[in-house]
């Protein structure tokens, strides 16, 4: 049984829904994990040409998430830092 969980984009290139999903299950519940365009994978049938855009569009949706986790990481990393002084 497949128990993968997965997304769909409404993608405006293509004018129409597409459904991704990460390539690792576990690290997209990783609070500090930083996904790269390689991790995702898209369920649908698209061409490379689609799959490009595609992907582009998921990781535009999903730089205010990444940016946040940027920043907590690096809140984080002074915290441990100044605790050591």
């Amino acid at each position: 049984m497949n128990n993968n969980i997965y997304f769909c984009i409404a993608s405006d290139e293509l004018g129409k829904e597409i459904a991704w999903q990460w390539k690792d299950q576990k690290k997209q519940f990783f609070k500090t994990w930083i996904p790269l365009e390689d991790d995702i994978q898209i369920i649908d049938e698209v061409t490379l040409d689609e799959k490009a855009l595609v992907i582009a569009e998921i990781m535009h949706e999903i730089q205010p998430e990444l940016r946040d986790i940027r920043l907590q990481r690096n809140k984080q990393a002074k915290e441990r830092r100044n605790a050591k002084t």
